[in-house]
């Protein structure tokens, strides 16, 4: 099995000369590995949370590439609604560790994207590159479109940012 490296950590984000919202951009550059929230066909209604790899576009939107067999992607088939929990990768400080909560709407990236959401995603995870010709298990690419992020800095620190103000950040 290979291992395969992080992105080098350029240490903790929580400090007074980083906002909210630049904090959010920067977790979702750092992190590659997140839990997916949607809600459940079995038990129906329910939240089911699922660890999945990520990407994210330009404007940090996240991408998925998810397989028809998966739990999450039936669900999502059913109810768009979702939301992704993102940490500070390796953090083991529950109170201080920053993260935010992308909630919105996710589905399916349209053909015409398709290519260009393949690049950015295989750039962050090299080894799903074949996964994308991969039948068997019918791999798609998702994004969530998120409508708020809930930031947590650290104890006491914490805030909702709108999308728009998030998408601004470059």
């Amino acid at each position: 099995m290979a291992l395969v490296s992080m992105p080098e950590q350029r240490g903790s984000l929580a400090g007074p000369d980083i906002s909210d919202v630049e904090l959010a951009r920067e977790l979702m550059s750092r992190s590659r590995l997140a839990t997916l929230s949607t809600l459940a066909l079995r038990p129906l209604g329910f939240p089911y949370g699922s660890l999945v790899a990520h990407a994210a576009d330009d404007n940090g939107r996240p991408l998925f590439l998810l397989s028809a067999l998966a739990e999450h992607t039936k669900n999502l088939a059913a109810c768009d609604k979702a939301s992704l929990l993102v940490h500070e990768p390796g953090a083991t400080d529950i109170v201080n560790a920053p993260r935010m909560t992308l909630v919105g709407t996710c589905a399916r990236v349209g053909l015409v994207e398709r290519e260009a959401v393949r690049d950015r995603y295989v750039a962050a995870h090299p080894q799903t590159a074949t996964w994308f010709s991969d039948h068997l298990h019918d791999y798609e690419l998702f994004r969530l479109e998120p409508i708020e992020i809930r930031v947590i800095v650290g104890f006491g620190r914490l805030s909702w940012v709108a999308a728009a103000d998030y998408y601004a950040v470059r």
